[in-house]
């Protein structure tokens, strides 16, 4: 969805250029975002903005750039579109708040939640002044629950090589007797495949040396061609929407727990071994194991979302750990 001309980004601060035509267009979409439901669960409808333009807003707000705002900056004009000429406003009588260029409305979010708002006098008087204060602060919601979004995006972005690697690793772990039969089949040296840790580790830090290598690349690695990219995302999030459906989730996080209660139960003895119930409890370890990397894949989205809401909730988490990432 291309940017409105109302909206735009300048000197990282967040610009609302509004009139009568734009604030009956806002207070539609005001109504398509309520809804049916209320003000807690409000539907996004404005994603005007790319995430590369919101992080260096979000940069700003946290002094990393050359603005420096210290805060997210929103600020809205107004002009009535009736009174551009000088007659149309001693006809109405009304006041033109658009005067000398300055902000109606100017509002400073802050990274721990505080919120600074500066309202011009004139919209008090005017006509349609709640009306503007309305549209205004919808909006801020609207953009303000993209940061969130921004955040998730780029944390999975930079996190995704490393996940990449541990779920790999995960993998072998996982199924470690069938990989060892098929390395033996194949006549690997025995040192390589003897021991389960070993080979997780070896995968762990050749994918990770992978990337790296491919990063630093003096040239670009040819690309399949288009219609094979679009059907690889399209399998790609096809497969990720099943996995990613709630009542997957929940199974999922079933697997993992079971499994780390019988880890801890059988490391610690609280279980014997050699008792019926141990084996028992092995046994369905042994079986439920080789899904653990299916789980964890299942579980992507929501541990990325859950550590976005940490890096947000926290502010000095967010300006020294997510903050290398926007530099």
């Amino acid at each position: 969805m291309a940017t409105p001309d109302w909206l735009s980004i300048d000197d990282d601060e967040i610009v609302l250029q509004l009139n009568p035509d734009v604030l009956s267009q806002i207070e539609q979409d005001y109504r398509a975002a309520r809804g049916s439901q209320n003000n807690w669960n409000e539907k996004v409808v404005y994603k005007y903005f790319n995430s590369r333009e919101l992080l260096k807003v979000l940069g700003s707000s946290m002094g990393m750039s050359s603005y420096r705002q210290g805060a997210i900056v929103f600020r809205t004009y107004y002009q009535d579109n009736s009174l551009r000429s000088s007659n149309h406003e001693q006809n109405y009588g009304q006041k033109n708040i658009d005067t000398q260029g300055l902000p109606i409305l100017r509002t400073l979010m802050h990274l721990d939640g505080d919120v600074a708002q500066k309202v011009c006098h004139d919209i008090l008087s005017h006509p349609v002044g709640d009306r503007i204060v309305k549209a205004h602060t919808f909006v801020i919601r609207q953009i303000s629950s993209q940061f969130l979004t921004v955040i998730n995006d780029y944390v999975e972005e930079k996190l995704r090589p490393y996940a990449i690697a541990l779920i790999s690793m995960i993998t072998v772990l996982s199924w470690c007797t069938p990989i060892q039969n098929l390395g033996r089949s194949l006549r690997l040296p025995e040192l390589l495949i003897s021991n389960c840790w070993f080979m997780s580790l070896v995968i762990f830090v050749t994918l990770l040396l992978l990337w790296w290598g491919v990063t630093k690349l003096p040239w670009q690695m040819p690309s399949l061609p288009r219609s094979r990219q679009s059907l690889l995302r399209d399998l790609g999030t096809y497969l990720l929407g099943l996995l990613e459906n709630p009542i997957l989730q929940i199974i999922a996080i079933a697997i993992i727990g079971f499994l780390l209660l019988s880890w801890l139960a059988i490391a610690l003895a609280v279980i014997p071994i050699d008792a019926q119930f141990g084996r028992i409890i092995q046994n369905t370890q042994n079986y439920v194991e080789p899904s653990l990397p299916v789980a964890i894949i299942s579980l992507r989205k929501l541990i990325i979302n859950n550590l976005s809401k940490i890096l947000t909730r926290y502010s000095f988490v967010l300006k020294f750990i997510f903050g290398r990432f926007i530099k």
